[in-house]
């Protein structure tokens, strides 16, 4: 395996592990996902990954916000941004700014 696909896989369980424990404490958890993103730009760079970070974050947030709140999909138990958690745009920037790398290294030989 390559070092893209190995950090990219670890990103990615470390991201959602920390979200499955910590899912109660919002605050400690949106450190720890910054933390996550920060480490994962130093291991693993992208091109613009704080302008996609942002877009990404952003944009996974709005689409929460629609689908909790418009299409009432699901709830959340602990919600502060119009019934969605803190940590979620955060949660949204790692998850899609590590695809990326995810993809360059499932391509890679």
């Amino acid at each position: 395996m390559n070092r893209k696909l190995i950090a990219s896989t670890s990103v990615l369980l470390l991201s959602v592990f920390s979200l499955l424990i910590l899912s109660k404490q919002s605050l400690f958890l949106s450190m720890i996902l910054v933390l996550i993103a920060y480490m994962k730009h130093r291991v693993i760079p992208t091109k613009r990954e704080l302008l996609w970070f942002g877009l990404i974050s952003v944009g996974g947030l709005v689409v929460e916000i629609i689908l909790v709140n418009v299409a009432n999909e699901w709830r959340y138990a602990s919600p502060h941004i119009f019934g969605v958690p803190v940590w979620m745009p955060l949660f949204w920037g790692v998850i899609g700014t590590t695809i990326v790398p995810l993809y360059e290294g499932l391509i890679e030989k």
